[in-house]
């Protein structure tokens, strides 16, 4: 199994998949052929429907009743969560992302150079370093809580405090390429274009 824990379970598919974020029941995911696909985020092997394209996207998260995109060309983009193919409008730079999630209504980043960024999600705001990474490729949140995966395959519990970041390993998330959370679970999409899931609260 891609995910080398007895805690995750394969719930269906997820196609080259190169970013997720999930919202409201429903996982989102921009893949290689740079569309936007949805699923509701239920156990089973159901079908995305693709609702619009995701042009070039490497990270993505939600909140707000809005999407929101960075792209390898350094932007970051918001569109609203509906089923119709409508445009992304920019809203502010995202230079070198590598993973993006959303917690409290802040969008929490890393880049490649291994540096956490914050900032809400209006148009024109400046990402506020906020620390130091150690090698994520994947965030997600839920419940008030933020999780990573690392390049060597773990996953962490993330916490900030004034005395830095925090990071406690509860697990591994081998071969994990996009991460969401919502209700207390988290979901991973795979190299081998299978969708997990496993709960953390």
């Amino acid at each position: 199994m891609s995910i080398n824990s007895a805690n995750w379970q394969v719930i269906g598919h997820a196609n080259n998949v190169v970013a997720m974020t999930a919202f409201n029941g429903a996982l989102y995911a921009a893949t290689s052929e740079n569309k936007l696909w949805v699923r509701v985020a239920i156990p089973g092997d159901i079908n995305w429907q693709v609702i619009g394209h995701a042009n070039n996207v490497v990270a993505m998260a939600a909140m707000n009743e809005k999407l929101y995109a960075a792209t390898s060309e350094g932007q970051l983009w918001m569109r609203a969560i509906i089923t119709e193919d409508i445009g992304w409008q920019a809203i502010a730079s995202a230079q070198n992302m590598v993973t993006m999630t959303a917690m409290n209504d802040q969008l929490y980043a890393v880049t490649s150079d291994d540096k956490f960024w914050v900032r809400d999600g209006k148009i024109n705001l400046n990402w506020k370093p906020i620390g130091k990474g150690i090698s994520v490729m994947a965030l997600a949140a839920t419940n008030n809580q933020l999780y990573a995966v690392t390049f060597d395959h773990k996953l962490w519990l993330v916490n900030f405090t004034p005395d830095g970041i925090k990071w406690q390993e509860i697990g591994h998330g081998n071969n994990v390429v996009a991460m969401a959370g919502m209700d207390g679970k988290l979901y991973a999409a795979t190299s081998d274009n299978k969708l997990w899931y496993r709960t953390v609260d």
